[in-house]
């Protein structure tokens, strides 16, 4: 689809007076034409351009790229607007994530990092460690990982289940030697508790925790040592139990389930890379 100017117009009058309702005060329009023709113009690039508010607009990485570009010769213009077309259908360029430590270091997640860097080697991945979530549009990254325990900064971003996971308590076997037998979460009171901030909400307030760290690994590696008990979920203590580094503490008592949430800003305008990618995740998980 070509990009009308009339369009483009309409969107430099929305950025220049500061928001839809007073770009269509001044050009004698009505409101919702505006904000219809803008759609248009975003249709026709394949990419977001501004960010919609009650009472004003801000704009995307794009929409400034955009906006920035039309105060250069036509013909520059049109150069510009053929690379945006480009940009949504080739396999190049960046893709940014926010993905908590926790995540950085499941097999799984390397697993999908190493196979679509080698697939697409013209693509530059930059992945950045987030436990919170991010405003994905305004800070510019195109997926987010989270667990479900963790509340999206904004209702409309797209958010979609990768699996469901559980926790577990687990110490090493000579750790336990030093203490009578664990049988209920009441004898937890005379332990040094390990765990991270999406589980500790779930152990019962009457419970120190002695440590508490985004670092699974470090904590699995406490356990390992003797230095506690740690509440981490399975996939990182599968291994150390099958080897016997580890055992389970309190086996039969169960824990609410967590769920891996995938989000992106949008199904809309979504480049083919960025669908690639969220295939790769759905497969993996």
């Amino acid at each position: 689809m070509k990009v009308n100017l009339d369009d483009l117009h309409l969107f430099i009058q929305t950025v220049e007076h500061g928001g839809i309702s007073a770009a269509a005060a001044a050009n004698n329009l009505q409101r919702s034409k505006i904000s219809r023709r803008l759609q248009e113009l975003e249709s026709a690039l394949g990419c977001q351009l501004l960010i919609r508010t009650t009472r004003t607009i801000e704009l995307t990485d794009k929409g400034k790229q955009l906006f920035d570009m039309a105060s250069q010769p036509i013909e520059l213009l049109q150069q510009g607007i053929k690379v945006f077309s480009e940009q949504q259908s080739n396999f190049a360029g960046t893709v940014r994530l926010a993905i908590p430590t926790a995540i950085m270091t499941l097999s799984a997640f390397n697993e999908i990092i190493t196979e679509y860097t080698s697939r697409y080697p013209n693509i530059r991945v930059e992945i950045e460690n987030h436990q919170e979530s991010v405003d994905l549009k305004r800070q510019a990254f195109d997926l987010q990982v989270l667990p479900s325990v963790v509340k999206v900064s904004d209702d409309s971003y797209i958010q979609f289940s990768l699996l469901s996971y559980r926790s577990n308590l687990v110490a090493s076997k000579e750790y336990l030697a030093k203490f009578p037998p664990i049988e209920s979460t009441e004898d937890l009171k005379s332990h040094r508790l390990l765990t991270n901030r999406y589980n500790a909400s779930l152990i019962p307030s009457e419970l120190h925790i002695s440590v508490q760290s985004d670092d699974l690994t470090l904590l699995r590696n406490m356990a390992m040592d003797g230095s506690g008990i740690a509440f981490i979920p399975e996939a990182h203590s599968r291994r150390a139990i099958e080897k016997g580094q580890l055992v389970k503490v309190l086996p039969h008592f169960e824990y609410p389930d967590h769920n891996l949430t995938l989000v992106y800003p949008s199904a809309v305008y979504l480049p083919e890379k960025i669908k690639v990618l969220i295939d790769l995740f759905r497969e993996t998980f």
